[in-house]
This record gives structure tokens, sequence and C-alpha cells, in this order.
């Protein structure tokens, strides 16, 4: 059976993996430059096909798939998308953006002929290379059959999470609560060892042998233990972006943000104040102990 002509847009830090692993399981492969050309020219050589924008994109893919910053970007490119596609096009959302918006785009799409499913993404930009990234995905039974065999490309779990648009994005905005509510937890707790005088090194010990060992743990423990940020590849930036996005959704909901508000605010400090958004997430401690 032909595989479906795949566009991507936003070969970035996950993105690109996650391209790669597309066009080298046997899926025709789009795609366009944004800023950087080192990734297009990678997934080329790869057997991806340039085109020259999103809108030449829209009028040769059967399959869509945006991995960009936020909300956005996301709808701009929904934008020319539905401007120029043809009938039965689905898109793939796999950036972190807002539910709310994900809802309207999805009923766009729908009276545009096609389908917009919401499919975030979990773990880091080593996994999404090594086609080990976990996805969460809304949509009926039949959506989710639809695009599997393309999921599974880049990602080893996919978890269904229902059928109305939004959902899997409201899922992976409480998970990056999760994920970066635990970094200002390390924050505090390795700067406090440090006061100490306890070597960190230590501390990832008594963690590993606990219940709350985890690969959260593990990637921030590898910038205080070991001096390499670059186990985690998120900025501070996005991470702000992203429990913006949290508290948007729980202010529409009536949910409490006692945690959330504690974490948005060292997020602040150190983008705002210490210049650090573009740093990656496990430097976060730097905005703590400095």
């Amino acid at each position: 059976m032909t595989k479906p002509t795949v566009g991507f847009i936003g070969v970035g830090l996950m993105g690109h993996g996650m391209a790669k692993n597309a066009v080298e399981k046997g899926f025709p492969l789009l795609v366009t430059a944004h800023r950087k050309r080192e990734a297009v020219e990678d997934l080329k050589s790869r057997g991806a096909q340039e085109v020259l924008d999103v809108a030449t994109m829209a009028e040769n893919a059967d399959i869509i798939v945006l991995c960009v910053t936020g909300t956005p970007e996301v709808e701009a490119n929904l934008d020319i998308i539905i401007a120029n596609m043809r009938p039965g096009m689905i898109v793939i959302d796999t950036s972190t953006a807002e539910p709310d918006s994900t809802r309207k785009l999805a009923e766009r799409m729908a009276a545009a002929g096609g389908r917009f499913i919401d499919a975030p993404l979990s773990r880091t930009p080593k996994h999404a290379w090594d086609g080990e990234l976990t996805t969460f995905v809304s949509g009926t039974e039949t959506d989710i059959a639809d695009i599997r065999p393309l999921l599974e490309t880049w990602a080893a779990v996919v978890i269904p999470v229902g059928g109305t648009a939004g959902t899997a994005h409201s899922v992976k905005l409480v998970n990056n609560l999760v994920a970066i509510g635990y970094a200002t937890l390390w924050s505090e707790c390795y700067t406090t060892l440090g006061k100490l005088d306890v070597d960190p090194k230590t501390f990832r010990e008594v963690i590993r042998a606990s219940g709350m060992h985890c690969g959260n743990f593990e990637t921030f423990s590898s910038f205080v233990c070991d001096g390499d940020p670059n186990a985690h590849k998120f900025s501070l930036s996005n991470c702000r972006k992203d429990i913006t996005y949290y508290q948007n959704m729980a202010k529409d909901l009536g949910a409490d943000q006692i945690v959330s508000d504690d974490v948005l605010g060292l997020l602040n400090t150190a983008v705002d104040d210490k210049g650090m958004g573009e740093k990656f997430l496990p430097e976060l401690i730097d905005a703590v102990r400095i």
C-alpha cells in the first residue's frame, strides 16, 4: 500500500528527529525551511523533498505535521493550510498548544473538509531521534487508526485520550506541569544541599535508591552533577510558555493554581530577571543559586 505524503513543519530540536524517522521508515516527506537550514539539508540527504513554502506543501501533502513553538505559530500555519489544501487533508499538531484554540481549529478544519488531530509529545529530542517518544492523541478510533502508522515512526508509545479535540493538549499541559514543577523542586533541593556542603552526587545516589527515581531526575542531575545541560534540551522560555498555557486552562476550569503559581514565578525570575530564556531546563537551578 502506498503511504501518504507527509508535510513536516518545524524541524527543530524535536521535529528534526521525528521527520528523520518518518522519511527513513518509508513516508514520502515534504519539508520547508524556516530559519536554520541544517536540518532541512540533512532530511534531504535522507530522501525528503524541500518545497518553497507552506502553501505549496498544503497543495501536495496528504498529512501535515506541525511541531512548532506554540499556539500563535499553529494558528498562522493553519490559515495557510486551509487556504491551499485539498479535501481530506489531515493536520497533526504535535506542538504544545492551548486546548481552546485546538478545539476551534478542529472546527475550522472540519468545515473545510479536513481533520485536525492533536498529538503532543513527551520525552526529549534524543528520544525523538531514536523513535522513542510518547504521544497522547485526541480523536476517534478511526482518526487514531488512520495516523497511527505515522505516529509510530517517532513514538514508541501512543496513548489515545478521548474523542474531543484539545483533550490531548490538555493532558500535555498537565504533564508539563509535572515535569517542569519537578525541575523547580530539584533546583531548590540541590541548592539547599550545596549550602549543607553535601556532594550533589551523594544526593543523586539517595534518590536513585528511592521511589522518587525517574528520568526527569536523571536529566536534571546530569547538569548539576556532571555539568551537562544538554541532557534535556528544552528552553526555559518554552517552559514558561507551557506553564502559562496550563494556567490559562486551569483558570477556565476553575482549578486551583497553588503549585503552578510558584513554578511560573521561578520561570519569570529566570527569563525576565536573569536573562536565561534560551538556557535549558536543567539549568533552572542557576536561577535559584545565583
